[in-house]
């Protein structure tokens, strides 16, 4: 996948959509000095080429019940492509897990996971991630305070 072609005008738009991908045309329009039908072509474009993956909903894990998040440092007994991919499709299928990353290093692969509880947590470490064949280890740090989010990549 090669990287796409954006100019000032796209960027100011994918800008803008990230602080708030409900913004009317119209509005996002006015923002960056253009007609609403252009604007909504250039939009078009962005999400057809796959800038634009998906539009989602931000939601609050303490309010929906969800106090728990943990950062999950995990290491493989062999680093195998057949390993890999069995670690990776078993992640892919958990809803506790936010991500899940494949890295290089002491760690092979780095998890950010969501739960109500400690219990919860114990469940799944013990039950999901110590049932995967392959799982060396696993190193967990419980996330206190988040001190910054986001999702919005720089693009200025």
């Amino acid at each position: 996948m090669s990287q796409a072609e954006l100019d000032a005008t796209d960027r100011r738009i994918l800008t803008i959509l990230q602080e708030d991908a409900r913004i009317p045309n119209t509005e996002l329009a006015d923002e960056i000095g253009l007609t609403p039908a252009p604007t909504l072509r250039r939009v078009r474009r962005l999400e057809e080429e796959g800038v634009i993956r998906r539009y989602v909903a931000l939601l609050d894990p303490k309010r929906v019940g969800r106090d728990l998040m943990v950062l999950v440092r995990v290491t493989l007994d062999k680093q195998t492509k057949q390993g890999f991919e069995t670690f990776a499709e078993h992640m892919r299928n958990r809803p506790e897990v936010l991500e899940c990353y494949l890295c290089l290093g002491d760690t092979d692969y780095l998890l950010k996971v969501c739960v109500p509880d400690l219990d919860a947590y114990q469940r799944f470490l013990v039950d999901v991630l110590a049932a995967i064949p392959g799982v060396r280890n696993t190193a967990s740090t419980i996330i206190v305070k988040q001190e910054k989010y986001t999702t919005s990549l720089a693009l200025e």
